[in-house]
This record gives C-alpha cells, sequence and structure tokens, in this order.
C-alpha cells in the first residue's frame, strides 16, 4: 500500500505522512523449503528422458492452492463507530465495502486526530493508506464546516508524498474513491512525466489535498508554492531527493506541525534518523509489524546446480530460468509477481517468458521498471489490476519499484527471481501477494549458493516477529 506520503494542512496544522510497509495480524505461517538434495534443480546427466527440456530437472509438484478465507484476527474489536469515525465518515467506507478497522486503523486513528506527530509501523497490505486518510480527512472536513480552514491556491490542506509516481497515483485513487463515496474533497496529483507549468496552474485553482513525488515537491517549493510535505518512510530516505524535501519541509513549517510517518518496515538507522529530528513522536506498532501475513506461504527454490558445476552469473540465470518456466508449466495461476534486481535481467525473463507462448494465447507479459516511460509503466499497472482473459496467466516482470506501496489486488504468485540486496525488501516483495483479511498466495524464492541459508534466517525471523536488521546481505 504504499509510500512516501505527506500530509499538509493549512499553515497552522501541518500534517506530514511517511509510509514504508504494511504488516498484517497473523498465526503461525507456513516455512516450506525445498532441500538441496531432494529439490534441486539439476544437471541433464541426471534427467530422466521424460524430463529432457532446458537442461533441468521439473520442479516437484507444488501443492494445491488454498481457498480464500476471511483472516479473523485482522480487524480490529473496535467498530469504526467506536473508535471515532464521524457518521459521514462510516456511511463512505461502508459505500466501499469497509465494515470493520483492522488493527492498525483502530490503534492510528484517535492519535492521529489529535494531532500527535507518530510513526505507524504494520505489515503489508494491513490498511496504512486508510488507517492514515480516514482520521486526516475527518479533521479537515470537520475544520472546514467549523469555518476554520479552507485550501487556498498555495496552502493545500493535506499533501502526501510518495516516493514513485506508481505509489502516487494509487493514493490519488484512494482519495478519489472516498471523495466520490461521501466525502467532500478535491485532491490532485504531480509527478514527473507531466508538463510543470500546467500542474502550477490547475493547482492555482485550489486544492485540499496534494499527492506528489520528491522531485516534483521540490520544484514546487522553489515556485513558492508549498510550505511543506510528506509516506513510505524508509523507501524515501533511500531517495536522493527526499532528505533535501524534509528539510525544505521542516524549515518552512511552524513549530505546532504534525509528522505521520507510514511504514511496513523500519529499519534501525531509519528508527534512529526519524526520533532524533522527532523525539517526541509516538510509535504505533501494529500486531504484524517485522511479520508477513499467516496466509503467504513461503518456498525456497535451490537453483546452486550441482556440486561440479561451474558457478558463475550465466549458470545462476540459466538455473533460474528453467526453474521459472517450470512453474509456469506446472502451476499456472492468473496473476503472478517477478522481482529481478536488475532492468536487463527483466528484459531476459520477458523475454523467455513469451518464447514460451510465442502467440501470446497463454502468457501475457506486463514489464515495469525505470527504463520505461511512466505513461508505460502505469499502464501496465492498469493492465495487471483487470481481470485476465480466461485460460490467460498474466506476469508483471519488474524491479523493486513495484514493490514500494503499490496494492495490487488478487496476486496469486510472487516470484524473486533474484534474490534482493536489502533484507528488508524481502518483506515488501513477498507483501505483494496474501494482502488484506481474505488474501492467500505463494512466494517463491530463487536461490543460489549462501543465499540458501540467509533466506531460512529472513523466514525464520518473520515468523518470530523480529527485526532484520541484523541480517546480512547476500551482495
Amino acid at each position: 500500500m504504499v509510500v512516501g506520503q505527506v500530509v499538509l494542512p493549512n499553515p497552522s496544522n501541518l500534517f506530514l505522512k511517511a509510509t514504508a510497509t504494511t504488516l498484517i495480524p497473523r498465526c503461525p505461517h507456513v516455512l516450506c523449503f525445498e532441500r538441496l538434495n531432494t529439490h534441486k534443480v539439476k544437471t541433464v546427466l541426471h534427467r530422466s528422458k521424460e524430463q529432457r527440456r532446458g537442461g533441468w530437472d521439473l520442479i516437484p509438484n507444488f501443492p494445491s492452492e488454498s481457498k480464500a478465507t476471511i483472516d479473523t484476527n485482522f480487524f480490529s474489536v473496535k467498530s469504526f463507530k467506536e473508535i471515532g469515525c464521524s457518521d459521514y465518515i462510516i456511511q463512505s467506507l461502508q459505500k466501499l465495502l469497509f465494515t470493520r478497522p483492522s488493527h492498525v486503523q483502530a490503534m492510528a486513528f484517535a492519535p492521529i486526530i489529535k494531532g500527535k506527530t507518530c510513526v505507524i509501523a504494520d505489515q503489508s497490505g494491513s490498511g496504512k493508506t486508510l488507517a492514515y486518510l480516514a482520521p486526516i480527512i475527518q479533521r479537515l472536513r470537520h475544520e472546514e464546516l467549523q469555518g476554520l480552514s479552507y485550501s487556498s491556491s498555495q496552502s493545500p490542506r493535506l499533501l502526501v508524498l510518495a516516493p514513485t509516481a506508481e505509489l502516487a497515483s494509487q493514493v490519488f485513487d484512494n482519495c478519489r474513491s472516498l471523495s466520490k463515496s461521501g466525502v467532500p474533497f478535491k485532491s490532485m496529483i504531480v509527478t514527473g512525466g507531466f508538463r510543470q507549468r500546467t500542474q502550477l496552474e490547475n493547482l492555482q485553482q485550489g486544492v485540499d489535498v496534494l499527492i506528489a513525488t520528491p522531485g516534483r515537491f521540490l520544484f514546487l517549493i522553489k515556485e513558492g508554492f508549498l510550505h511543506a510535505v510528506l509516506d513510505e518512510v524508509d523507501i524515501l530516505f533511500g531517495d536522493e531527493d527526499f532528505e533535501l524535501a524534509l528539510q525544505s519541509l521542516i524549515n518552512s513549517s511552524p513549530v505546532n506541525t504534525q509528522y505521520l510517518f507510514v511504514t511496513a518496515t523500519l529499519p534501525k538507522n531509519i528508527y534512529s534518523k526519524l526520533v532524533e529530528v522527532f523525539p517526541d513522536c509516538e510509535m504505533i506498532m501494529g500486531p504484524g509489524m517485522h511479520r508477513i501475513s499467516s496466509r503467504l506461504q513461503e518456498i525456497v527454490v535451490d537453483c546452486s546446480g550441482e556440486d561440479g558445476q561451474e558457478k558463475t552469473p550465466d549458470t545462476a540465470f540459466l538455473n533460474k530460468k528453467d526453474a521459472l518456466l517450470q512453474l509456469v508449466e506446472k502451476s499456472p495461476v492468473p496473476r503472478t509477481i517477478v522481482f529481478c534486481n536488475k532492468i536487463e535481467t527483466c528484459r531476459k525473463v520477458e523475454n523467455s517468458l513469451k518464447r514460451l507462448d510465442r502467440k501470446g494465447d497463454r502468457v501475457q507479459v506486463l514489464p515495469f521498471h525505470a527504463a520505461m516511460t511512466q505513461e508505460s509503466r502505469l499502464a501496465s499497472m492498469e493492465e495487471f489490476t483487470r481481470s485476465p482473459s480466461k485460460g490467460v496467466n498474466q506476469f508483471m516482470v519488474c524491479t523493486d519499484r513495484a514493490s514500494r506501496g503499490i496494492d495490487f489486488a488478487g496476486v496469486d504468485h510472487v516470484i524473486l527471481f533474484d534474490y534482493p540486496r536489502d533484507p528488508s525488501e524481502y518483506v515488501r516483495r513477498v507483501g505483494r501477494t496474501a494482502r488484506g483479511a481474505k488474501g492467500v498466495g505463494k512466494a517463491f524464492i530463487f536461490v543460489v549458493g549462501k543465499q540458501v541459508s540467509l533466506a531460512r534466517k529472513i523466514m525464520e525471523r518473520n515468523q518470530k516477529g523480529h527485526p532484520l536488521h541484523d541480517v546480512p546481505s547476500a551482495y
């Protein structure tokens, strides 16, 4: 759900939100390792005649899909009314089929509406975007009805800062849904890829909620259009423009500014930075923090090859490619996200999948990475969110850009074709499936060499709810 968002009310009260990763309340989760000596992808010398395709043994049959059931532990025992939602907010949420708040939504409502600076941390898919949007929109609506504040051309009442244009677009869609369901407010998105002057002209007409990316935010600051603003804090801190944007925000904000930092992962170094700058911030830790969904099954696929095989990046890619193609053929599902570390690898994987079905009758490949134009990435996102035609399997092949808070509904499989560079990125990647109260899914982690033990360590720590800051990088 989300990334680097910032909330900006009137000059008297500025809300700043930064999101990182979401977590879901969970029961003991399933750990499923494919052992080196039994499920290892092997060389052609050890294959049966029936399996002689591509130079590798078929990966053993995977268990059948679980049925989607509602996770009753996902929801708070309190109702929206009991946590403080007004009647018009409740009616709007009911129209959007939200009948009960999740744990993090219930925990965050009172501190946010009281104006406290908070760090809101919970598992991917736990509902963090609504956790801050609902109380803030209610507060702004109340101020408007009381005649205390109104939107103006140079002072949006709420600013959300997101790390990528795609996440900003998704937050914008959430705002529009709330607005159309009965809570009147005007929202606008400003990101790269569109004419700056056109966006400035639209902003001059007045807006309640402005969603922006760091680079475009800095442009607006220089033009004198914003006083401050920010979401997905751990990812935002990795953006070269973010720290400058944050400092600009602090410098131009009044002392009573409220800051909200929302995240699904909270690395130790990011936490230390936040506490240093905002020592009085309140920590709101959802029950799924540092955990993954209880309805997610993790499967490690060892692609190291035989002991005598030469270990090179090329042989590792071939091993993983064959494992991927075997998985596609043996366990087809409607929606799969394939994560790679490099754009070059994305393109190789795309070509491999397309060659599997040259006519495009069964396989639809949707790329998603920084080498594409923003318009092309948004088109891939839109296509991936549509229900695929019967018998067609969709594959979004992407870099970590797609793991940064974006909420794709109904993802069946997530495949980590490349092992993530950062342990926290593992959590964000696998969190694209088994989301919310009903989601179920599987994550296939392709590993080579020492990555086998590192993957096991991450999975065990997630099961216990321990942070990942002491898990070493694989690179």
